[in-house]
């Protein structure tokens, strides 16, 4: 038991000449190494709020009764009036009838170019471009058949040269006109109504008009847009003309910082991620402590052709300037905000003004004679004051 309680002191004295030779290493290495410098940063702030609204647009949803309805324009396609927007067909037969027709047309394409002498690297890099091309453009108007482009001259290789290419495409074109002369009368054209801006979404809001906005109030807008999304019917919609309004609510406070007729930048970051700069069209009278807000676009409508709901940023503001750490930032004798930077072996005590705040960092205004960014800011020092000599 003694021998027992003996290692015991004998442990505990080790753990702590342990303890008090750490303290006194790092109390020594404190002392003669006291400088301690960081550069300064750079430092955005803004002032922004996050919001939930609704986009609106003058809108129609396409109709087209019964089914075997082909819709032959794209996601944010610009139509015309009268344009053909979807194809009707007359039953089940005929509908595979054009489906084959465009198999055909496609692999004759596909054969003419084997025909002509292109090598399976330059259909392969032709057909890469092209769909490289459509996603840069935003235009997947002829995504189908680049899309079985990419598979005949690199994932199945069913584009490979075997001498029959002009057999072939000779039985493909008896076949195309025999099934071309039994095409008629398999389609009725569905065409767009107005011309503007198409997308295969119909959501049942395509009711709700502009001019419903322009005096909403926070009542209104539960009222207009809560509850369950509607039904809605349709081969599509076409959004008229090119501006488009985002509604929303926000609170008292930041209405304030709203004026109708002015502009505002607004980030929808799931959409588009640069600011888009939108005009104030309507504040609301506040009610229990919420404003309506409704905000126009003239660009990008091809962009948000699809959405309804939304989320956005409203920037009201942006502050830049130099960051600092919170423990590089003194008072001096006058009670000026100060931080000193390390000029050769020299502190040099530099006036700040602080506009904004984070958890480790003070945003100070960036002054040609004053901070810049990289100085060398004096986090710690022995001794420090303006003009002392620092050692390293």
């Amino acid at each position: 038991m003694e021998r027992s309680d003996a290692l015991i002191k004998l442990v505990a004295v080790l753990v702590f000449v342990a303890v008090m030779a750490y303290l006194g290493i790092s109390f020594f290495m404190g002392f003669s190494d006291p400088l301690r410098t960081v550069r300064a940063i750079g430092m955005e702030k803004h002032d922004g709020l996050e919001t939930e609204g609704f986009i609106v647009r003058d809108e129609q949803v396409i109709e087209a009764r019964g089914e075997n309805v082909a819709v032959t324009v794209t996601e944010g396609a610009k139509l015309a009036r009268g344009e053909t927007v979807a194809v009707r067909y007359t039953g089940s037969t005929a509908m595979e009838r054009a489906q084959r027709i465009s198999e055909i047309q496609l692999r004759i394409r596909q054969l003419t170019a084997i025909k002509n002498g292109k090598s399976g690297d330059e259909l392969s890099d032709s057909a890469i471009l092209s769909l490289a091309r459509l996603v840069a453009g935003r235009d997947l108007s002829d995504l189908y058949g680049v899309q079985q482009d990419v598979d005949a001259y690199i994932i199945s290789g069913s584009a490979l040269a075997t001498g029959t290419e002009a057999q072939e495409i000779s039985a493909l074109e008896e076949e195309l006109r025999a099934l071309a002369q039994n095409a008629s009368g398999d389609t009725l054209r569905v065409t767009a109504p107005v011309s503007g801006t198409f997308s295969f979404s119909v959501d049942g809001f395509e009711s709700v008009r502009p001019d419903e906005l322009f005096d909403l109030s926070p009542s209104g807008y539960r009222s207009l847009f809560s509850g369950e999304r509607r039904e809605g019917s349709g081969v599509g919609r076409i959004a008229a003309g090119i501006r488009w309004y985002y509604v929303t609510l926000i609170d008292e406070r930041s209405a304030l910082k709203l004026t109708e007729g002015q502009r505002v930048n607004m980030t929808f970051s799931r959409t588009y991620s640069a600011d888009l700069s939108m005009r104030i069209e309507h504040v609301s009278q506040p009610e229990d402590g919420q404003c309506c807000a409704v905000f126009s676009c003239d660009r990008y409508l091809q962009d948000v052709a699809a959405l309804r709901e939304a989320s956005a940023e409203i920037v009201f503001g942006r502050l830049s300037g130099v960051g600092v750490p919170r423990e590089a930032v003194h008072l001096n004798d006058s009670g000026e905000t100060v931080v000193f930077i390390l000029e050769g072996v020299r502190a040099n005590e530099v006036p700040v003004n602080i506009i904004a705040e984070s958890d480790d960092l003070y945003m100070v205004e960036a002054t040609r004679t004053g901070l810049r960014v990289n100085d060398q800011i004096i986090v710690r020092a022995a001794n420090l004051y303006d003009g002392a000599v620092v050692e390293r």
